[in-house]
């Protein structure tokens, strides 16, 4: 199942890669578009369906894209 594919990825080689978005849509209605966050490792998660996930990512979060996150929550 994909819940154990990111919960082993490091064992199946393989190398999750997170992207985000503060909306799905702008206030025009067009789509926005995703942030490349870069590579992460799998912490822990809660629950089934849906499964949340918290992932450690390799690099830091950009300062400005949490400035605008927090804007949009």
């Amino acid at each position: 199942t994909k819940g154990r594919r990111h919960i082993n990825h490091r064992e199946l080689g393989i190398t999750p890669l997170l992207f985000i978005r503060t909306s799905k849509r702008d206030e025009r209605g067009e789509t926005m578009p995703y942030l490349f966050l870069g590579a992460a490792d799998y912490v822990h998660h809660e629950g089934a369906r849906p499964m949340n996930v918290i992932w450690r990512l390799h690099t830091p979060i950009p300062s400005d894209y949490l400035r605008l996150a927090r804007l949009a929550s």
